[in-house]
């Protein structure tokens, strides 16, 4: 358990490092290069993620062998396959993406010429930033399954300073777009270097005797778990590039900007609870007892869901004057785009823990159907209403994507784990404060003018809340310390 805090913690810490540094980036970026430029950069980083399309589940099939082996030599088998085929796969796959890359930018993604020729070397440098860590992760993959998560976030953490850090370098000091690519390039190269070296020092090296005798045999092992999570995968990163996609040609350029505004701050909420959540995937892909699982799941569950609803008050009462101080030129579409993605997010991770039972106990297929649903939804959702509702169709269709998605998990839970318990029934007194508590806030924020002190108000009362709701945790924390003393 305390290993399981610790590696959810320090998850946590690096998401916080990585959430500044990103807050910070994107003033920086839009001031500098323009609110069209901002899209541009958007719709590269985006399109430079084209060979992780292929990656085929193979990271995700390792994690299962190794948890369920452990140190042996078919594991070792294991890792050089996934490398192997990693390497064969991806690399004509980069290359191809770079040789091609004009009518990708421009045909495909509807770049005009002088926006191509601003990002066409940053492009150059996304792809092989993100073929060399596709090849790292294999390494983090071999860190996770010993429950060594804690050093994966923390050269993931070293890696976001690198990146962010220098990207707002390089902007800053004039350099654009292409000292933008030598920044990528160069952090994922030092984050690749730490943790191969991590990995072989924990793991040691391989003994690969016999390995090419045996590679037909792991790799058909391998391609057969990994076929159904790298369709899950697969949709799972066709959500955002197709929803970009799509504004862009139907609505425009700098509608991506507004999106992405709204994706970054979504993607740091979500990261934070897949953090949180992560550890548990080794402790269930272990598990073979269904009742051990279904509490575990379940009290994880409750938790988070005492968790997310203060704070999405607090997120609904605190974003608008945060997002005002943060980007003082923002519009109310950004504005309302965030709390309502985010929050649909939010809530959808309750849905983490039964797809981590579907990844890794022989339903992979269902992760597919879950994912299908997500970007279905969505797609159908932005064609059938873009015209009626403009933008605020494609904030619509991200919502209700993931809700279905979120309706799908809990149904599959309830069907293979067994029924689900929230515990909202128990914690009335929670939810009576947290209504009594929604109606003072309200009304007292209204009446603040200033916005430093109404933010400071409200992250006043979050404290206090959560200081009620976990008051027993902290007085077991509080315990256990003065033991330890």
């Amino acid at each position: 358990m305390k290993l399981t805090y610790k590696n959810s913690l320090s998850g946590i810490g690096q998401l916080v490092l990585t959430g500044v540094l990103t807050f910070i980036s994107i003033p920086v970026f839009i001031r500098v290069l323009g609110e069209e430029a901002y899209g541009a950069f958007s719709i590269v980083t985006l399109a430079g993620n084209l060979n992780i399309f292929v990656n085929l589940g193979l990271n995700s099939a390792l994690l299962k062998f190794l948890c369920v082996q452990g140190r042996s030599k078919e594991s070792d088998y294991d890792i050089a396959a996934t490398l192997l085929l990693l390497l064969v796969i991806i690399v004509p796959l980069s290359l191809l993406a770079i040789t091609f890359q004009q009518p990708i930018l421009q045909r495909f993604l509807g770049l005009s010429d002088r926006l191509y020729d601003q990002v066409r070397i940053l492009y150059r440098c996304v792809v092989l930033a993100n073929l060399v860590l596709l090849i790292g992760q294999t390494f983090t993959t071999l860190l996770d399954s010993q429950q060594r998560i804690y050093l994966t976030n923390m050269y993931q953490f070293i890696y976001s300073l690198l990146y962010w850090g220098g990207m707002i370098g390089v902007v800053s000091l004039g350099y654009g777009m292409p000292g933008i690519g030598w920044a990528v390039i160069g952090a994922a190269s030092v984050w690749l270097v730490l943790v191969v070296t991590a990995a072989l020092r924990l793991w040691g090296m391989p003994d690969l005797t016999g390995f090419l005798t045996e590679l037909p045999r792991v790799a058909r092992k391998q391609l057969a778990f990994g076929a159904s999570v790298y369709g899950a995968g697969l949709l799972t990163m066709l959500f955002e590039p197709m929803t970009k996609l799509l504004v862009s040609r139907l609505i425009g350029v700098t509608e991506v900007g507004y999106l992405e505004i709204a994706h970054k701050i979504r993607s740091q909420l979500w990261a934070v609870m897949q953090k949180l959540t992560y550890p548990l995937y080794p402790q269930i892909a272990q598990q073979t007892d269904i009742g051990v699982i279904h509490r575990m799941m379940t009290t994880f569950q409750s938790r988070m869901l005492t968790l997310l609803v203060p704070f999405l008050l607090f997120f609904f009462l605190a974003f608008p004057t945060a997002l005002s101080l943060w980007l003082p030129n923002a519009n109310d579409v950004t504005t309302l785009a965030t709390l309502s993605i985010s929050s649909a997010y939010m809530l959808g991770t309750l849905s983490i823990p039964p797809y981590y039972f579907l990844m890794s106990h022989q339903h992979g297929k269902k992760t597919v159907l879950v994912q299908a649903v997500n970007v279905t939804v969505n797609g159908l959702v932005i064609l059938l209403s873009y015209r009626l509702l403009g933008f605020n169709g494609v904030i619509l269709a991200n919502s209700l994507a993931i809700l279905s998605s979120l309706t799908l998990c809990l149904y599959y839970q309830r069907r293979y784990i067994g029924p689900l318990q929230f515990g909202i029934r128990n914690q009335w007194l929670t939810w009576l404060i947290l209504i009594a508590l929604t109606v003072c806030l309200t009304l007292v924020e209204q009446e603040l003018t200033n916005a430093f002190v109404r933010i400071g108000f409200v992250g006043l009362a979050a404290v206090i809340t959560y200081a009620i709701l976990l008051r027993h945790d902290i007085v077991r924390l509080s315990s256990r310390s003065s033991q330890v003393l």
